[in-house]
């Protein structure tokens, strides 16, 4: 068991936590919630026939938004 607090870490920081305590399944878990709830994370749906122009249209709105922050 870890006794790293995932709540007083940023997203970056969780990240990087992730990325270097790949067993931790829990900082995993805690890190893919995060990054769905800010927004971070694109999801498809490859039943979708429009699937990679629905992709497409994603990264590039993240990518303007990006550019403008």
């Amino acid at each position: 068991m870890t006794s790293a607090n995932y709540e007083t870490m940023g997203l970056d920081e969780l990240r990087q936590y992730v990325l270097v305590h790949r067993e931790d399944i829990q900082a995993f878990h805690v890190y893919i919630d995060r990054s769905k709830a800010s927004g971070r994370m694109i999801t498809i749906d490859p039943n979708d026939p429009q699937w990679e122009e629905n992709l497409d249209r994603s990264i590039k709105s993240k990518i303007s938004g990006e550019a403008n922050s």
